[in-house]
């Protein structure tokens, strides 16, 4: 009985053994190895006819074992001549390539293999003729690595080639499609390679017909068939005498500040502009599937972005639980992703927004445990709502983002934004001083400086509630200052762009407003280290830039999309909104800004605040909100906060508004013309 279990498990192993074999062999013909092993095959046929082709160019005979002396060592010479070319294939990783998209590199790869073989076969040589008396001449070698070379390349690089003759006769593109005369910006190893694609994939449409580059070096030099024909300088003869349709920027390494000059002076062509991914070499750009991208918009708004302190985002959010209010919106949900990626303890998440907190539930359930965040429903105007969360999750860090923005819905509706903005920043700062917790930081905006506009003067006045409660708490507390973040809901560059999709027009307020511009997620990491900053009510403010004029801005947009201003898409100017003003600022003029230790953020040095006298106006301001005296609330307010920048913008929109009327009418006058 045992002998014969012994034998059906016998029996048992060797089908297995077979099903293996038979696996092992379906994989090498499946899509994935078919064509390595096709490769493979080949050079072996090819380096086979080769060796025969070289002792025939040689001796003109074959056989010629007597000539050579080879007797019984022919047959073994063959292997090996012909298998040390193959292996080295292999080595050099010529079997596992696209050959289709190969570049240089893989073209030096495959030529370093046989450079390799040529050294290996003169120690076989060497080898043969000392042990075994057998001479192999070097010659022949020679012959025979040569015709090896020339044969295996021929299937691997007939695709370049063809290209190559397409590109030189410039009209063997698709039927259907016009080629794309390209200009290469970066005439590097990414620039390179981008060439060598274009020319070996003549289906894509793009012609390259020159290069471009900063390196002075270079131009004058050449790149395949295509000419460095210059620098940024150079762009309008270049233009003149290339007349490309796409500029294709193909620099990896490229800062935001230079990118922004490299656009802004080839966009005055309205010629469209595309830019490669980030790349890690030349290797990447041949063997990816390479795509082309517009230029986004925020890499052409602000300046470079500043590196972060992870010191200082540590000592307010690391191991901390942190509490951000307005945790569903544009700024709040940010904050709340990057406390959670800079490793705080718990997060707990305060918005009346049930949407955007359903939104916020759904993402962060995709990357963590629910256990690292808590969701709260409900708002800051709520003081007992407040205490019963402070006094559940005691929060290290509180981040108050809840406020309402939009200017116009402000000033139409003045008590909400008090009741909110102000008084709701006052229950947070007070329950908080109350809960004991340590860091407290107020998002604050540009729009609180000289305010004009209702929105703004409440944010000024919860400002000043964080300077005037630190005197006499324990409770680190700062307000952060910054202008517009791109991509905010309601912002103006969603507004923008569903205009354009649309088919236009596009309405800017006045052809002279400007504002500062920063992305969400570095203003967003620049408010997590000031919190480390903060200590006694200061007011703190992020290095924004330059300002950016709102009309070059639509003119970009527009451009970015393939489109002509005022040609394709029409830009119309309105004229300034109530409450809305030509210029913002981040400080006022008698604020002194000193240096921190992050280089992008500056605390301004406050001017005192008579405390008597404000709580005093705060009481009466807050009894006319809450009687809903649209008109009193406003009056008040600008009682409390100086009114001149206020009157100021009246007149500028009285002025906006006969200007985008006169404008308004010529447009007519010429159209009319037309």
């Amino acid at each position: 009985m045992a002998e014969l279990q012994e034998k059906t498990d016998a029996k048992s192993e060797q089908t297995e053994s077979k099903k293996r074999a038979n696996v092992n062999v379906m994989a090498l013909l499946s899509p994935r190895y078919r064509g390595v092993v096709l490769t493979f095959v080949c050079d072996i046929v090819f380096c086979f006819g080769a060796f025969w082709l070289a002792r025939l160019s040689m001796f003109n005979q074959i056989p010629v074992s007597s000539v050579l002396n080879y007797e019984n060592f022919e047959i073994p010479i063959m292997i090996i001549m012909t298998g040390i070319p193959v292996c080295m294939l292999a080595l050099f990783n010529c079997y596992n390539v696209v050959w289709k998209l190969a570049g240089r590199v893989e073209f030096i790869k495959f030529v370093s293999s046989y450079v390799v073989s040529y050294f290996v076969l003169l120690i076989v040589k060497a080898v043969l003729f000392a042990a075994f008396n057998v001479m192999l001449y070097g010659t022949q070698i020679l012959l025979f690595v040569f015709f090896a070379l020339i044969f295996t390349a021929i299937p691997r690089f007939s695709n370049m080639l063809i290209g190559y003759v397409r590109h030189v006769q410039r009209g063997n593109f698709p039927a259907d499609k016009k080629p794309v005369r390209t200009v290469i910006y970066g005439a590097g190893n990414v620039g390179s390679a981008l060439h060598a694609r274009f020319i070996s994939n003549t289906d894509e449409g793009y012609l390259p017909v020159a290069f471009m580059d900063d390196d002075a070096d270079k131009h004058g030099k050449s790149i395949g068939d295509n000419l460095i024909a210059g620098g940024l300088d150079d762009l309008t003869q270049i233009i003149d005498d290339y007349a490309p349709d796409m500029f294709v920027i193909a620099i990896t390494d490229l800062t935001k500040s230079r990118l922004k000059q490299i656009y802004e002076t080839i966009s005055k062509h309205n010629i469209p502009i595309k830019i490669l991914p980030p790349i890690s070499d030349a290797t990447a750009t041949a063997n990816a599937s390479l795509t082309l991208h517009d230029i986004k918009i925020e890499s052409l708004l602000g300046r470079d972005e500043f590196k972060v302190r992870t010191e200082l985002v540590d000592m307010s959010v690391k191991d901390k639980v942190v509490m951000v209010t307005g945790g569903a919106g544009s700024i709040g949900s940010e904050l709340c992703r990057q406390a959670l990626i800079f490793g705080c303890k718990h997060l707990v998440i305060f918005d009346q927004n049930e949407n955007g907190m359903f939104n916020i539930d759904q993402e962060f359930q995709k990357k963590y445990d629910t256990s690292k965040y808590s969701l709260i429903m409900g708002t800051v105007r709520e003081a007992g709502k407040l205490e019963e969360v402070l006094k559940k999750f005691k929060p290290d860090t509180v981040f108050h983002a809840a406020a309402y923005k939009h200017v116009p819905m402000m000033e139409i509706a003045p008590t909400e934004a008090i009741k909110n903005n102000v008084f709701g920043t006052k229950n947070v700062i007070e329950q908080c001083q109350k809960a004991g917790v340590k860091r407290f930081v107020l998002i604050s905006t540009d729009k609180a400086v000289n305010p004009a506009n209702v929105m703004g003067a409440s944010k000024r006045l919860a400002e000043m509630l964080v300077q005037t409660k630190a005197s006499d708490s324990d409770m680190q507390m700062a307000a952060v200052r910054f202008g517009n973040v791109l991509g905010s809901s309601g912002s103006v560059i969603p507004t923008f762009l569903r205009q354009i999709q649309e088919g236009g027009p596009v309405t800017v307020t006045d052809r002279n407003i400007k504002r500062y511009f920063m992305t969400i997620p570095e203003a967003v990491r620049l408010v997590l280290q000031t919190g480390a900053l903060a200590s006694s009510g200061e007011v703190f403010v992020l290095d924004m830039g330059e300002p950016v004029y709102i009309y070059d801005l639509a003119c970009n947009l527009i451009r970015l999309n393939g489109l002509v201003p005022n040609k394709d898409i029409q830009i119309v100017i309105s004229g300034l909104r109530p409450g809305e003003k030509l210029f913002e600022e981040l400080r006022y003029d008698k604020e002194r800004v000193d240096k921190t230790l992050h280089e992008g953020i500056f605390v301004t040095k406050l001017e005192s605040i008579d405390r008597v006298k404000f709580d005093k106006a705060l009481a009466e301001l807050k009894k006319i909100a809450e009687r809903e005296d649209e008109v009193g609330t406003e009056k008040k307010v600008f009682d409390i906060v100086p009114r001149g920048a206020r009157e100021q913008a009246l007149r500028e929109r009285e002025s906006s508004l006969r200007a985008a009327s006169a404008e308004a009418k010529m447009v007519d006058t010429i159209s009319g013309a037309a």
